[in-house]
């Protein structure tokens, strides 16, 4: 593999950002943060984008807690992360939302599709009541990848259209985009250490510090791409411009999402993944 190079990362992230118009004049974007290399990567990249072309646009770096659980650490973290660019974080307890994350976590349902939904739900409701036009996120290629085969697997074809650097808002979904579309998590971090960007090292997934199960199958895929691209060199590249082109072609046919009959948020289905999660928790609660 070849060694990192800080410019041709930047460049890569930098001609994404250009291309497929991530950002715009006017634009307020949200960009979730976890502590992370990836979102932190994203954060930093798309704040130094905006300042470098003067664009005439805003962006707020936000972080929900999930539970007091989780490590001051963390928060200091992203705390700092926001710190270094000169950017006010927001912060968000998913308990304001009524979602008791420890009680979720002892539900009969798998814990990392439980966060995924809290997590979905939240990143496009909190910024869009705040008047957000876009939500940043830091998945990476390897993310993309990985997501592709495996809903190839699932057969969930539909949900390929959303598999591309920007995926345009429809009703009250917010429009999302990813800097780091074309770049991989060991990109991320060698850009973050070379830079001495503060990120968290270990394993900052909630589940581990409630004991939960973890699916650490994820984990095995990333080594499995990155083992591909060792013999075949720009396997990454190739396979993300096809999903990309395939995903915008997909997503023309794509529907505007329905509301849900309970809280109104953007879902396929009568009442939403969150609120049934939501009505789950409760039914514990009065056991």
């Amino acid at each position: 593999m070849n060694p990192f190079n800080i410019e041709t990362y930047k460049k890569k992230i930098f001609k994404t950002i250009l291309k497929y118009k991530l950002v715009e004049k006017g634009d307020k974007i949200f960009v979730g943060l976890s502590g992370g290399k990836d979102s932190g990567s994203a954060f930093f990249l798309l704040n130094e984008y905006i300042k470098k072309n003067k664009i005439d646009c805003e962006i707020y770096p936000f972080f929900i807690k999930l539970g007091d659980f989780i490590p001051e650490e963390v928060l200091n973290i992203v705390k700092k992360q926001a710190e270094i660019c000169e950017i006010q974080l927001k912060i968000y307890n998913i308990s304001d939302f009524g979602i008791d994350y420890e009680k979720i976590a002892k539900l009969n349902r798998p814990i990392c599709s439980s966060c995924g939904t809290i997590k979905r739900y939240l990143m496009n409701k909190i910024p869009r009541e705040e008047g957000a036009t876009k939500l940043c996120t830091g998945h990476h290629g390897d993310d993309f990848i990985v997501f592709f085969i495996k809903n190839m697997i699932g057969k969930n074809i539909d949900w390929i259209s959303k598999f591309t650097p920007l995926l345009e808002g429809k009703g009250k979904q917010l429009s999302r985009i990813r800097p780091l579309f074309f770049v991989g998590g060991e990109d991320n971090k060698n850009f973050c250490d070379a830079i001495g960007f503060p990120y968290i090292k270990e394993d900052i997934c909630p589940h581990k510090f409630l004991k939960q199960k973890i699916d650490k199958r994820r984990e095995k895929w990333y080594q499995t791409i990155n083992e591909i691209e060792k013999w075949q060199p720009n396997f990454k590249e190739y396979f993300l411009e096809g999903i990309s082109l395939l995903a915008e072609k997909l997503c023309k046919t794509s529907d505007i999402p329905k509301e849900c009959e309970i809280c109104g948020e953007p879902t396929n289905t009568k009442i939403c993944a969150f609120c049934r999660l939501f009505e789950s928790q409760k039914k514990l609660t009065n056991v």
